[in-house]
């Protein structure tokens, strides 16, 4: 893990030098990450990072520009997407203010989801690079990253999900051989239906990750995410955040334990996620249920 968060500082550094700053930053699993940036002017120079990178331009960006050989060979502009590859090289010119987003992750991350969603042979597809595009799919993933509060107690779960449902849209769009889109129809079995609850009710005081949930059912985390949906009307992350919120308030009324103990049972990171999740979904503090 240790590595792979290394990995993930490629980029980081070369924006750093070039003067951005990071107003948010997220680590998910297995090396993959998020980042907010705001940056107002200098030059930055990617040299062959070890890790992919999306970037969303998500305010101004109309004077960023991709440099060759000295001369501005593209414009940013607002929603505006790039794709760096591992390996790939760009230099890029900032005179005035804007703000992007970036998402980190490795080629084991990109293997894993064409064998798992295409079953597909994992070396058979390679990342295109991409600069300054107009994509209003991925756009419109970047306007919803941008109006999240990142710190509430679902975020690292809902940004998990939202990173494997990333990662299939640019291998269907972005590589170099054409996949078609994943077609997921159907629903889980009312007994199949009635394992997951059993099994995420059991596994509610641990990390419950996409991947995990949907190694369980051996399917990839996108056609789990869609099944589920479909079979429970929520989003595997909401569910399971639902069920959290749902045990912590029968263990209030039930129990003379401390709210912190009750909330790191139920898999919150902390009492004050867990109280602003608490009372977001209730309506009142944790403290008023034990009263």
């Amino acid at each position: 893990m240790a590595a792979d968060r290394e990995q993930s500082r490629d980029i980081v550094t070369a924006l750093t030098r070039a003067g951005a700053a990071p107003r948010r930053l997220l680590e998910l699993n297995d090396g993959r990450a998020l980042a907010h940036w705001h940056n107002e002017r200098g030059e930055a120079r990617y040299e062959r990072p070890r890790h992919h990178a999306l970037s969303i331009y998500t305010r101004g960006g109309e004077k960023t520009s991709r440099q060759v050989n000295g001369r501005a060979v593209s414009q940013g502009f607002p929603g505006a997407v790039c794709l760096f590859p591992a390996g790939s090289q760009s230099q890029w010119r900032i005179e005035g203010p804007f703000e992007f987003l970036h998402f980190y992750f490795t080629d084991q991350d990109l293997h894993r989801c064409i064998e798992t969603t295409w079953d597909r042979e994992p070396g058979s597809l390679a990342l295109e690079e991409r600069y300054q595009i107009q994509d209003e799919v991925i756009a419109k993933a970047g306007q919803l990253l941008d109006l999240t509060d990142w710190a509430t107690a679902d975020q690292p779960q809902a940004m998990d999900h939202l990173a494997h449902w990333l990662i299939v849209q640019l291998a269907g769009r972005y590589g170099t051989r054409s996949l078609p889109e994943p077609i997921v129809t159907g629903r889980f079995s009312k007994a199949r239906q009635r394992a997951l609850a059993e099994r995420i009710e059991a596994s509610l005081g641990q990390p419950l990750d996409l991947a995990t949930m949907a190694g369980w059912t051996n399917l990839s985390p996108y056609h789990f995410a869609r099944l589920f949906r479909a079979s429970f009307g929520l989003a595997p992350y909401q569910y399971v955040q639902e069920q959290r919120l749902l045990r912590a308030r029968r263990k209030l009324s039930e129990s003379a334990d401390k709210i912190t103990v009750i909330a790191l049972e139920c898999g919150f990171g902390d009492a004050s996620q867990f109280s602003r999740a608490f009372r977001k979904r209730f309506g009142v503090p944790p403290s008023r249920i034990r009263s």
